[in-house]
């Protein structure tokens, strides 16, 4: 294996401007990894690392357990500081290709349960949905116009779920066809007291249920598209829940 001690290496200068730039993500189709959870649950999900650094001690640590790739560098412990997006490193990197799953022409399907975001723009709420949808059951997460997936923040936030379950970026144009053609209902999540009680909603047959942006919700015009407008009755002086929190009890009532 390379040792690599230097900041100006090519692979550590492409590391660094993948973690701090979605226009690099984006022209590259690659994304960045941290820590010995989340890169094991890449390996075990068969995603395709470009390139791992590790220190001389996490190696040691991890006794030899995957980590045997063409492109592995050992690093020096004050270059994983340097490197590291969370308070103390673990001393392991790497660098994955955007992986792809199933378009969602081929995920939607009759019966089928998904959730739809709309402008969430918080990297660990989004992070955060994906996981609670991972855990629950829900047969996949559909982006118009968040935050970027890729955000180091929402990998680390999903815990290992984005290499699990299929999540795509999407325009609404493109899936409420496909809702409509497979017989799949949608959902409007919304702050009103006249839409229906989330608890009396019957998704034994699915339903894409729709939530919005932190502070502003659904936009009207899509909200009014959906075929119902649902809402979480709440008690006592509660009158509002964030993103992750509210679409967290949407999506356990969905997989009941």
């Amino acid at each position: 294996m390379q040792h690599i001690t230097s900041k100006d290496n090519p692979n550590i200068k492409l590391y660094r401007k993948l973690a701090s730039g979605k226009k690099h993500r984006r022209e590259t189709g690659l994304f960045v990894l941290e820590g010995i959870r989340l890169i094991s649950d890449a390996v075990k999900e068969n995603a395709k690392l470009h390139s791992v650094f590790i220190t001389e001690s996490c190696l040691e640590k991890m006794q030899g357990e995957a980590l045997d790739f063409q492109n592995t560098y050992i690093i020096s412990e004050e270059l994983a500081e340097s490197m590291a997006d969370t308070g103390s490193t673990q001393g392991v990197f790497a660098i994955c290709e955007a992986h792809c799953k199933v378009p969602a022409s081929d995920t939607i399907k009759s019966g089928g349960k998904y959730i739809l975001l709309h402008s969430v723009q918080d990297p660990g709420n989004l992070g955060t949905i994906i996981r609670t949808a991972d855990a629950v059951g829900v047969d996949g997460v559909f982006l118009a116009e968040c935050c970027d997936l890729y955000n180091p923040k929402v990998i680390r936030s999903t815990m290992g779920s984005i290499f699990r379950l299929n999540v795509s970026e999407v325009r609404f144009d493109e899936v409420f066809p496909l809702f409509k053609e497979r017989g799949v209902r949608t959902y409007a999540a919304v702050i009103d007291s006249d839409a229906v009680s989330l608890t009396d909603c019957d998704f034994s047959e699915g339903g894409a249920v729709l939530i919005g942006n932190e502070g502003n919700g659904l936009p009207r015009k899509v909200s009014d598209s959906c075929d119902v407008r649902l809402t979480i009755k709440m008690q006592g002086n509660v009158n509002s829940l964030n993103a992750a929190m509210a679409a967290g009890i949407i999506m356990w009532e969905l997989e009941k």
